[in-house]
């Protein structure tokens, strides 16, 4: 419960299904009524082709919160995976969650389904007893798969009914699918024994079967009736309209909310109820048909196709353009564009890391406890980290709508990215049939630019693993010619350049008495205290094993600068522990900019100077 709401979770795949959204219109429509708001986690595939692989997008599932969440309601028929059921229902019920499987049955959860044997019985009888059809066949579906064998059962028990010998030969296995449906029904037409009637175990089939039997010039219906089951919308484009089945969507969607509000109102028992299909009589039996419900479906059709590939082309240049910038505000920007409404946009945290190579990081298997808002329709400037309890930012006004608030994982290389969440003010199927493709092409756009910067990031990181030196962190001597020209010629004839050379007292003394390491720690704090006391914009560079300068421009004092050096050194002696001081001889020159100016001439300046000074000092000693 969020507020005084009720927070009921739909698992679905493929929105855009017309029986999806004639499910939801009545559905959330009945919740409203009772305080409650609908949560949809959404996947724009289903899922029959490839369980075992888990695509990235059933993430969505995992955003399923049981600390808000009343009852959990999972379309298993759409979804399409034992696998993926079994790990929400599980899920739900360890949180003490309600979940009511619609169109499917899992244990420990109530059931809501259709009654399929039931309206496959009524397609029989209508083709035997109403059309008294007496040479009848069957194409069949996949040989053990529990709908087919179970609609076969009830073609011979009607058949039988009626006076009607089954055998072998009257009985096609079709697979449920195209192919093996048109390989089929070649056959019955070369057997030149050809039927009556074609009784199919669904629309796909029969749709192949009746253009396989035009193709040969057999009319349907009147040289042979063709049926089919599931009602799916492509029976309305075809010549002539399969005669079908269909499930109602909205007798499915108040029997699903009657369950759920016995659940919520305190009735924990696990329960069945079904759902009586209804028939579709159209002309591929013979009976009429509306014709003109076909134009019109076709005319929309079409409409909403053109319209999606105008839309597309905005996605796929939007998506191209995210991976062109490198900041987070012009990625962003990129989504504002008049295909995406009501839209916010959730990221893991570690996306915008470009320092993390993501997608092959064990971490990107899953969401982040910690998400960053990446766009947000109504507020495009706003990024920010939130915890990924709050969903998204103003949870509570979003449900004030009343509206579905639609989840859908990004996915990008098959890792979860973060989700999007729409809050449609509507039941506009046109706007949920572009949800696949803005969330297939904001996928692609995030993960294009989580790669691009992570690329950019390698090749700053290798560059300056050859323009610096790894000990000292100053630029080593190939990265410094080419530095100290760029600068030179940047800057203007006359300015003042001074040259700074420190070379480091002692080196061997250190490495015979102390060991190497203590040598590359003398190397680096004398590099370390020339660096601090030179201007930030100074270029230095470990130009020897132990000799580091420095070129400095504009008005400076080089004697302060030896003085700061010396300075940290000593701070350094004093503090450091060591049984050995650190120290280094000083050169420095200074000048001015000219058009022929001998960088060469200026370090061996600072350089003689600096000999100078050791010589003193050995001396001295």
């Amino acid at each position: 419960m969020i507020g005084n709401k009720k927070i009921i979770a739909m698992c679905v795949s493929r929105l855009q299904d017309t029986e999806n959204n004639q499910f939801i219109s009545v559905f959330n429509e009945l919740l409203r009524k009772e305080n409650c708001s609908l949560f949809i986690y959404n996947i724009s595939t289903d899922l029959s082709w490839n369980d075992e692989k888990m695509r990235a997008e059933t993430s969505v599932f995992d955003l399923i919160d049981n600390d808000i969440t009343d009852a959990v309601v999972i379309m298993n028929e759409k979804i399409k995976s034992d696998t993926v059921l079994e790990k929400i229902a599980k899920k739900a019920h360890s949180g003490n969650v309600p979940v009511i499987i619609v169109d499917g049955q899992h244990s420990g959860c109530s059931a809501v389904r259709f009654d399929y044997a039931a309206g496959f019985e009524k397609i029989v009888r209508h083709v035997i007893e109403h059309h008294g059809v007496k040479k009848v066949e069957y194409m069949s579906g996949l040989k053990g798969n529990p709908f087919s064998d179970e609609r076969e059962e009830i073609f011979k028990r009607i058949a039988a009914e009626n006076g009607i010998k089954v055998d072998s030969s009257m009985i096609h296995y079709g697979d449920f699918w195209a192919g093996p449906a048109t390989e089929e029904a070649e056959k019955i037409y070369a057997s030149e024994n050809i039927p009556e009637a074609i009784i199919c175990a669904n629309d796909i089939m029969a749709i192949n079967v009746c253009e396989v039997f035009a193709k040969h010039g057999i009319k349907v219906p009147e040289q042979l009736i063709v049926t089919g089951f599931d009602g799916i919308p492509e029976i309305n484009y075809c010549d002539p309209k399969i005669t079908s089945v269909k499930t109602s969507s909205i007798e499915l969607a108040e029997t699903t909310f009657k369950a759920v509000m016995e659940h919520i109102g305190g009735n924990a028992e696990p329960c069945e109820r079904l759902v009586s299909p209804v028939m579709l009589i159209n002309r591929s039996c013979g009976c009429s048909s509306d014709d003109e419900e076909k134009n019109g479906a076709i005319n929309k059709f079409n409409s909403h196709f053109y319209h999606y590939q105008d839309d597309n082309v905005i996605l796929n240049d939007m998506a191209d353009n995210m991976q062109t910038v490198n900041d987070i505000n012009g990625a962003s920007e990129a989504l504002d564009n008049k295909v995406i409404s009501d839209m916010c946009c959730v990221i893991n945290k570690e996306c915008v890391d470009d320092t993390i190579d993501y997608f092959h990081n064990e971490a990107a298997k899953t969401f982040s406890d910690t998400m960053f808002m990446f766009f947000d329709k109504n507020n495009i400037a706003e990024h920010r980290e939130f915890d990924r309890k709050s969903i998204v930012p103003d949870l509570e006004e979003k449900i004030q709508s009343g509206y579905p608030l639609i989840f859908n994982c990004i996915s990008y290389m098959n890792k979860p990215l973060g989700y999007i969440c729409f809050s449609f003010k509507h039941y506009d199927i046109t706007e949920y049939c572009k949800l696949m493709y803005i969330t297939s092409a904001v996928g692609r756009g995030i993960g294009g630019w989580i790669n691009m910067r992570y690329q950019r990031h390698l090749v700053e990181y290798i560059e300056n693993m050859y323009m610096y030196d790894g000990l000292t962190g100053l630029y080593n001597r190939i990265s410094f010619s080419k530095k100290i020209n760029e600068r030179i010629n940047s800057v203007p004839v006359g300015t003042p350049l001074s040259v700074v050379l420190a070379d480091l007292d002692g080196l061997k003394n250190i490495n015979d008495n102390y060991g190497h390491f203590s040598g590359d720690n003398a190397i680096s704090t004398v590099a370390n205290a020339l660096k601090l006391a030179c201007p930030p914009d100074s270029i230095c560079v470990r130009y020897g094993g132990d000799e580091m300068i420095a070129f400095v421009f504009g008005n400076v004092s080089i004697k302060d600068i030896v003085r700061r050096i010396r300075r940290t050194l000593n701070e350094y002696n004093s503090n450091s522990g060591l049984n050995y001081d650190i120290s280094a001889s000083i050169g420095a020159v200074s000048t001015h900019i000219s058009s022929g100016i001998n960088k060469e001439a200026l370090i061996r300046s600072a350089d003689k100077l600096m000999y100078s000074e050791k010589r003193r000092k050995r001396k001295t000693k």
